[in-house]
Protein backbone atom coordinates (compact mmCIF):
# COMPACT_ATOMS: atom_id res chain seq x y z
CA UNK A 1 0.00 0.00 0.00
CA UNK A 2 1.66 3.21 -1.17
CA UNK A 3 0.12 6.69 -0.35
CA UNK A 4 0.59 9.09 -3.21
CA UNK A 5 -2.26 11.94 -2.22
CA UNK A 6 0.26 14.10 -0.05
CA UNK A 7 3.86 14.77 -1.22
CA UNK A 8 7.06 14.35 1.26
CA UNK A 9 7.79 18.38 0.55
CA UNK A 10 3.74 19.06 1.65
CA UNK A 11 4.58 16.69 5.01
CA UNK A 12 7.83 18.50 5.41
CA UNK A 13 6.24 21.79 5.34
CA UNK A 14 3.75 21.13 8.18
CA UNK A 15 4.39 22.19 12.16
CA UNK A 16 4.14 20.65 15.46
CA UNK A 17 4.05 24.09 17.18
CA UNK A 18 -0.25 24.49 16.62
CA UNK A 19 -2.17 24.74 19.76
CA UNK A 20 -5.62 25.17 18.96
CA UNK A 21 -7.65 23.21 16.52
CA UNK A 22 -5.67 21.48 13.39
CA UNK A 23 -5.85 19.30 10.62
CA UNK A 24 -3.07 16.57 10.28
CA UNK A 25 -2.64 14.56 6.86
CA UNK A 26 -2.24 10.79 8.20
CA UNK A 27 -0.80 9.54 4.22
CA UNK A 28 0.23 6.58 6.63
CA UNK A 29 -3.30 5.51 7.88
CA UNK A 30 -5.46 3.42 4.85
CA UNK A 31 -8.62 2.42 4.00
CA UNK A 32 -9.93 -0.79 2.81
CA UNK A 33 -13.65 -1.11 1.87
CA UNK A 34 -15.28 -4.07 1.86
CA UNK A 35 -18.20 -5.07 0.01
CA UNK A 36 -20.97 -7.95 -0.82
CA UNK A 37 -23.67 -9.41 0.75
CA UNK A 38 -21.52 -11.23 2.99
CA UNK A 39 -19.77 -8.67 4.79
CA UNK A 40 -21.49 -8.53 8.11
CA UNK A 41 -21.74 -12.52 8.58
CA UNK A 42 -18.25 -12.94 7.33
CA UNK A 43 -16.78 -10.06 9.70
CA UNK A 44 -18.42 -11.47 12.26
CA UNK A 45 -16.69 -14.16 12.12
CA UNK A 46 -13.14 -12.74 12.10
CA UNK A 47 -13.19 -9.60 14.03
CA UNK A 48 -13.33 -8.83 17.99
CA UNK A 49 -16.51 -6.01 17.69
CA UNK A 50 -19.92 -7.11 17.35
CA UNK A 51 -20.04 -6.05 13.89
CA UNK A 52 -24.25 -6.20 13.53
CA UNK A 53 -24.29 -3.12 15.78
CA UNK A 54 -22.22 -0.97 13.44
CA UNK A 55 -24.58 1.70 11.60
CA UNK A 56 -24.29 5.15 9.60
CA UNK A 57 -24.37 7.23 12.92
CA UNK A 58 -22.15 4.91 14.94
CA UNK A 59 -18.20 3.76 14.36
CA UNK A 60 -17.00 0.36 15.82
CA UNK A 61 -13.07 -0.55 17.21
CA UNK A 62 -11.82 -3.56 16.70
CA UNK A 63 -9.05 -5.84 16.46
CA UNK A 64 -8.26 -9.39 14.19
CA UNK A 65 -6.60 -11.80 15.37
CA UNK A 66 -4.85 -15.01 14.35
CA UNK A 67 -6.04 -18.27 16.09
CA UNK A 68 -4.22 -18.18 18.73
CA UNK A 69 -5.73 -14.66 19.69
CA UNK A 70 -2.78 -12.70 18.59
CA UNK A 71 -3.11 -9.39 16.88
CA UNK A 72 -3.07 -8.56 13.16
CA UNK A 73 -4.56 -5.41 13.53
CA UNK A 74 -6.47 -3.02 15.71
CA UNK A 75 -8.71 -0.76 13.34
CA UNK A 76 -11.60 1.48 12.95
CA UNK A 77 -15.11 0.41 10.98
CA UNK A 78 -17.58 2.88 9.46
CA UNK A 79 -20.54 2.14 7.44
CA UNK A 80 -20.26 3.84 4.05
CA UNK A 81 -23.55 3.04 2.34
CA UNK A 82 -23.89 -0.41 1.13
CA UNK A 83 -20.15 -1.05 2.14
CA UNK A 84 -18.01 -1.05 5.15
CA UNK A 85 -14.80 0.63 5.39
CA UNK A 86 -12.03 -0.42 7.39
CA UNK A 87 -9.24 2.15 8.32
CA UNK A 88 -6.15 1.36 10.11
CA UNK A 89 -2.28 2.14 10.42
CA UNK A 90 -0.57 0.94 6.82
CA UNK A 91 1.14 -1.88 8.44
CA UNK A 92 -1.85 -3.84 10.27
CA UNK A 93 -3.86 -2.88 8.04
CA UNK A 94 -1.78 -4.64 5.08
CA UNK A 95 -1.55 -7.81 7.11
CA UNK A 96 -5.09 -8.00 8.49
CA UNK A 97 -5.95 -7.80 4.31
CA UNK A 98 -4.43 -10.85 3.18
CA UNK A 99 -5.70 -12.69 6.20
CA UNK A 100 -9.50 -11.80 5.26
CA UNK A 101 -8.94 -12.39 1.53
CA UNK A 102 -7.65 -16.40 2.47
CA UNK A 103 -11.06 -16.67 4.74
CA UNK A 104 -13.07 -14.56 2.13
CA UNK A 105 -13.16 -16.91 -0.64
CA UNK A 106 -15.65 -18.85 0.96
CA UNK A 107 -18.25 -16.00 1.24
CA UNK A 108 -19.74 -13.34 -1.16
CA UNK A 109 -17.58 -10.51 0.00
CA UNK A 110 -14.74 -8.74 -1.77
CA UNK A 111 -12.41 -6.27 -1.01
CA UNK A 112 -10.38 -3.21 -2.61
CA UNK A 113 -7.80 -0.86 -1.42
CA UNK A 114 -9.07 2.70 -1.53
CA UNK A 115 -5.31 4.37 -1.83
CA UNK A 116 -5.95 6.49 -5.50
CA UNK A 117 -10.06 7.05 -3.85
CA UNK A 118 -9.94 8.45 -0.41
CA UNK A 119 -7.58 10.08 2.02
CA UNK A 120 -7.11 9.78 5.77
CA UNK A 121 -6.92 12.87 7.93
CA UNK A 122 -6.75 13.29 11.51
CA UNK A 123 -8.57 16.88 13.42
CA UNK A 124 -7.56 17.42 17.03
CA UNK A 125 -6.82 20.30 19.71
CA UNK A 126 -9.20 22.32 21.84
CA UNK A 127 -12.40 24.39 20.70
CA UNK A 128 -12.24 22.13 17.29
CA UNK A 129 -16.01 22.60 17.29
CA UNK A 130 -15.81 25.48 15.19
CA UNK A 131 -13.41 24.08 12.57
CA UNK A 132 -15.66 21.48 11.73
CA UNK A 133 -18.79 23.41 11.34
CA UNK A 134 -16.42 25.18 8.84
CA UNK A 135 -16.37 21.95 6.99
CA UNK A 136 -19.69 20.90 7.42
CA UNK A 137 -19.71 18.58 10.06
CA UNK A 138 -22.75 18.99 12.39
CA UNK A 139 -21.28 18.50 16.35
CA UNK A 140 -21.10 15.07 17.19
CA UNK A 141 -20.10 12.86 20.51
CA UNK A 142 -17.41 10.28 21.04
CA UNK A 143 -18.11 7.42 19.29
CA UNK A 144 -20.59 9.06 16.50
CA UNK A 145 -20.03 9.46 12.82
CA UNK A 146 -21.09 12.67 10.85
CA UNK A 147 -21.35 12.76 6.99
CA UNK A 148 -21.05 15.44 4.56
CA UNK A 149 -20.12 14.84 0.53
CA UNK A 150 -18.81 11.74 0.65
CA UNK A 151 -16.63 12.39 3.85
CA UNK A 152 -16.74 10.41 7.51
CA UNK A 153 -15.94 12.25 10.66
CA UNK A 154 -15.60 9.77 13.07
CA UNK A 155 -15.20 11.13 16.54
CA UNK A 156 -12.66 8.84 18.78
CA UNK A 157 -12.37 11.11 22.01
CA UNK A 158 -13.00 14.55 23.05
CA UNK A 159 -11.96 16.81 20.47
CA UNK A 160 -9.63 14.04 18.59
CA UNK A 161 -10.96 12.85 15.32
CA UNK A 162 -10.72 10.80 12.08
CA UNK A 163 -11.51 12.08 8.72
CA UNK A 164 -11.98 10.02 6.09
CA UNK A 165 -12.38 12.21 2.48
CA UNK A 166 -12.35 11.80 -0.99
CA UNK A 167 -8.67 12.95 -2.01
CA UNK A 168 -9.45 15.89 -4.33
CA UNK A 169 -11.25 17.56 -0.78
CA UNK A 170 -8.32 16.35 1.38
CA UNK A 171 -5.87 18.08 -1.09
CA UNK A 172 -8.08 21.14 -1.43
CA UNK A 173 -8.47 21.57 2.25
CA UNK A 174 -4.60 21.10 2.84
CA UNK A 175 -4.63 24.68 0.09
CA UNK A 176 -7.80 26.27 2.01
CA UNK A 177 -6.34 25.72 5.35
CA UNK A 178 -2.87 25.80 5.31
CA UNK A 179 -2.18 27.82 8.47
CA UNK A 180 -3.88 25.63 10.72
CA UNK A 181 -2.18 22.26 8.73
CA UNK A 182 -0.19 20.35 11.37
CA UNK A 183 2.45 17.63 10.86
CA UNK A 184 0.80 13.94 11.30
CA UNK A 185 2.58 13.80 14.46
CA UNK A 186 0.83 16.47 16.12
CA UNK A 187 -1.85 14.09 15.96
CA UNK A 188 -0.54 10.72 16.66
CA UNK A 189 0.56 12.92 20.14
CA UNK A 190 -2.99 13.35 20.97
CA UNK A 191 -3.60 9.29 19.41
CA UNK A 192 -1.38 8.48 22.35
CA UNK A 193 -2.44 10.59 25.01
CA UNK A 194 -5.85 8.87 24.57
CA UNK A 195 -4.35 5.52 24.81
CA UNK A 196 -5.32 4.59 21.75
CA UNK A 197 -3.07 2.17 20.11
CA UNK A 198 -1.86 1.03 16.52
CA UNK A 199 0.37 -1.60 15.52
CA UNK A 200 3.50 -1.67 13.68
CA UNK A 201 5.60 -3.71 11.70
CA UNK A 202 7.75 -5.67 14.69
CA UNK A 203 4.52 -5.62 16.73
CA UNK A 204 2.27 -8.21 14.19
CA UNK A 205 0.47 -10.72 16.07
CA UNK A 206 2.51 -10.04 19.36
CA UNK A 207 0.09 -9.36 21.48
CA UNK A 208 -3.78 -10.26 22.21
CA UNK A 209 -6.01 -7.41 22.33
CA UNK A 210 -6.24 -6.94 26.48
CA UNK A 211 -2.81 -6.15 26.63
CA UNK A 212 -3.09 -3.18 24.22
CA UNK A 213 -6.22 -2.13 26.73
CA UNK A 214 -8.97 -3.08 23.66
CA UNK A 215 -11.52 -4.16 26.72
CA UNK A 216 -11.21 -0.61 27.54
CA UNK A 217 -11.26 1.01 24.21
CA UNK A 218 -14.87 -0.71 23.66
CA UNK A 219 -13.10 -3.02 20.90
CA UNK A 220 -14.02 -6.12 22.49
CA UNK A 221 -17.49 -7.71 22.57
CA UNK A 222 -17.76 -10.99 25.07
CA UNK A 223 -20.98 -11.88 24.07
CA UNK A 224 -21.45 -12.03 20.33
CA UNK A 225 -19.84 -15.42 19.57
CA UNK A 226 -17.30 -17.18 17.93
CA UNK A 227 -14.58 -15.74 16.03
CA UNK A 228 -10.86 -15.37 15.21
CA UNK A 229 -9.05 -16.23 18.28
CA UNK A 230 -12.11 -15.91 20.37
CA UNK A 231 -11.13 -18.65 22.66
CA UNK A 232 -7.61 -17.45 23.64
CA UNK A 233 -9.63 -13.35 24.04
CA UNK A 234 -12.01 -15.01 26.07
CA UNK A 235 -9.70 -17.28 28.34
CA UNK A 236 -7.70 -13.86 29.35
CA UNK A 237 -10.98 -12.15 30.41
CA UNK A 238 -12.46 -14.83 32.69
CA UNK A 239 -9.44 -17.09 33.44
CA UNK A 240 -7.31 -14.06 34.79
CA UNK A 241 -4.67 -15.44 32.16
CA UNK A 242 -3.44 -11.88 31.35
CA UNK A 243 -0.37 -10.49 32.88
CA UNK A 244 0.06 -7.57 30.74
CA UNK A 245 -1.14 -4.24 29.97
CA UNK A 246 -0.58 -1.22 28.00
CA UNK A 247 0.91 2.18 29.91
CA UNK A 248 1.38 5.57 28.65
CA UNK A 249 4.50 6.69 29.75
CA UNK A 250 6.48 10.13 29.30
CA UNK A 251 9.76 10.98 28.96
CA UNK A 252 12.29 14.50 28.18
CA UNK A 253 14.81 13.33 25.64
CA UNK A 254 14.97 14.10 21.77
CA UNK A 255 15.33 9.80 20.86
CA UNK A 256 12.33 8.85 19.29
CA UNK A 257 12.53 5.00 19.92
CA UNK A 258 10.91 2.73 17.55
CA UNK A 259 7.94 0.36 17.88
CA UNK A 260 9.50 -3.34 19.28
CA UNK A 261 11.92 -1.45 21.73
CA UNK A 262 12.84 -2.69 24.61
CA UNK A 263 12.02 -1.26 28.18
CA UNK A 264 13.96 -1.91 30.91
CA UNK A 265 12.46 -2.06 34.83
CA UNK A 266 14.46 -2.23 37.95
CA UNK A 267 14.91 -4.54 40.38
CA UNK A 268 16.72 -3.87 42.92
CA UNK A 269 20.26 -2.89 42.03
CA UNK A 270 19.55 -4.85 38.41
CA UNK A 271 17.29 -3.71 35.47
CA UNK A 272 15.16 -6.16 33.83
CA UNK A 273 13.58 -6.34 30.02
CA UNK A 274 10.10 -6.06 31.14
CA UNK A 275 7.88 -4.02 28.53
CA UNK A 276 8.10 -2.97 24.82
CA UNK A 277 7.11 0.12 23.32
CA UNK A 278 4.36 -0.11 20.73
CA UNK A 279 4.13 3.71 19.60
CA UNK A 280 6.12 6.71 20.51
CA UNK A 281 6.01 10.32 18.96
CA UNK A 282 8.13 13.01 20.21
CA UNK A 283 7.50 16.67 19.80
CA UNK A 284 10.06 19.20 20.71
CA UNK A 285 11.85 17.24 23.53
CA UNK A 286 8.75 15.73 24.79
CA UNK A 287 8.52 12.54 24.09
CA UNK A 288 5.15 10.26 24.71
CA UNK A 289 4.74 6.33 25.03
CA UNK A 290 2.66 3.59 24.75
CA UNK A 291 4.20 0.51 25.90
CA UNK A 292 3.23 -2.94 27.08
CA UNK A 293 4.20 -3.38 30.58
CA UNK A 294 3.33 -5.53 33.62
CA UNK A 295 -0.39 -4.88 34.43
CA UNK A 296 0.72 -4.24 38.34
CA UNK A 297 3.11 -2.11 37.61
CA UNK A 298 2.88 0.79 39.95
CA UNK A 299 3.98 4.81 39.66
CA UNK A 300 6.81 3.59 42.28
CA UNK A 301 8.55 1.94 39.51
CA UNK A 302 11.76 3.05 37.90
CA UNK A 303 11.39 2.10 33.52
CA UNK A 304 14.08 3.31 31.13
CA UNK A 305 14.76 2.73 27.27
CA UNK A 306 17.13 -0.29 26.96
CA UNK A 307 18.74 1.26 23.92
CA UNK A 308 19.63 4.41 25.54
CA UNK A 309 19.49 3.72 29.66
CA UNK A 310 19.98 7.82 30.19
CA UNK A 311 15.93 8.09 29.30
CA UNK A 312 14.37 7.13 32.16
CA UNK A 313 9.89 7.25 31.90
CA UNK A 314 7.39 8.35 33.94
CA UNK A 315 4.00 7.02 34.25
CA UNK A 316 1.31 9.24 32.98
CA UNK A 317 -2.34 8.21 33.75
CA UNK A 318 -4.71 7.08 30.66
CA UNK A 319 -8.22 8.62 30.25
CA UNK A 320 -9.57 5.63 31.61
CA UNK A 321 -9.41 2.30 33.65
CA UNK A 322 -7.80 -1.36 32.43
CA UNK A 323 -10.46 -3.46 33.03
Amino acid sequence: MQSSWISAEQLAQLSNELSDAFISPLPAFHIVRISGPDQIKFLQGQVTCDVTQLSAEHFLRGAHCDAKGKMWSTFHLCQAESDILQIGFRDELQASLLQLKKYGVFSKVSFSETIGELAVLGIGGPNSAELLANLGFNAIETGAVSQHQGSYLLALAADHFLWIAPIATAQQVIKDHADIMAAPTRWLAQHIQHGIPYLEQPLLAEYVPQQLNLQSLAAISFSKGCYMGQEMVARMKYLGKNKRAMFLLSATTDITPAAGSDIELQLEQNWRRSGVIVNAVNIQGKLAVLAVLPNDLTSDNHLRLAETPEVMFRIEPLPYTIE
